[in-house]
């Protein structure tokens, strides 16, 4: 009788197992990676460091600013309008710019002495073919917090590959796009460190 419940049990258990091994490898089927090669326009991004900038008017308001030069070699005309967003291990998601002082941005600007820096409104628009027409941008967002060890950086709007998919719980169609993805490890205090660069430790290209 044991052995026969166990028997039952175990068949329960490896069932339950490979339903859940079939979803998982359904999921990442389903789900679109890039294509191999590009097929749509792409721009050529050359990304700067990540760096953090104490706020010297306030001396304990921080922020995380990137430095980025994008080049038009596709040929055409494109429009740059880039969206660069910040996740941390601490739960917070942040648009470049936005709850971002002017005044934070200029002194940024000052501290860097490129006077070829645009600010994240100030690039958007359209990019000429050659590398004549390049742009450099700087993107800032505040960083609410600084105990952190992991921060990823998501930039879309350097490539024209989309994928549409369907979403399993409202059933609508969800438009995904090509998106640079960086990750950097802050290793010790972040405040400590002052300006020192984050360590990037992987950059790969998802659809998100």
């Amino acid at each position: 009788m044991h052995l026969l419940r166990d028997i039952r049990l175990r068949t329960v258990v490896l069932a339950a197992t490979s339903l859940t091994v079939l979803s998982i490898a359904t999921s990442l089927v389903a789900y679109p990676t890039p294509a191999a090669v590009p097929y749509r326009w792409e721009l050529a991004f050359e990304p700067g460091p990540l760096r953090l900038y104490v706020d010297s008017a306030s001396d304990s308001d921080v922020y995380w600013y990137f430095t980025y030069k994008i080049t038009n070699r596709t040929g055409r005309d494109q429009v740059w309008a880039p969206s660069l967003t910040l996740f941390t291990d601490a739960g917070e998601i942040m648009n470049s710019g936005r709850d971002v002082p002017a005044r934070v941005v200029d002194a940024i600007d000052d501290l860097l002495g490129n006077e070829l820096l645009e600010t994240q409104n100030e690039i958007i628009g359209d990019i000429h073919h050659g590398k004549e027409h390049a742009k450099e941008g700087i993107a800032v967002w505040p960083a609410k917090s600084t105990d952190i060890n992991e921060i990823s950086l998501f930039v879309a709007g350097i490539s024209g590959e989309t994928a549409r998919i369907t979403n399993p719980v409202t059933n609508e169609d969800v438009l995904l796009r090509k998106t640079l993805q960086r990750d950097y490890l802050i290793r010790g205090d972040a405040l400590a460190r002052g300006s020192k660069p984050a360590e990037l430790v992987r950059q790969e290209w998802i659809l998100r």
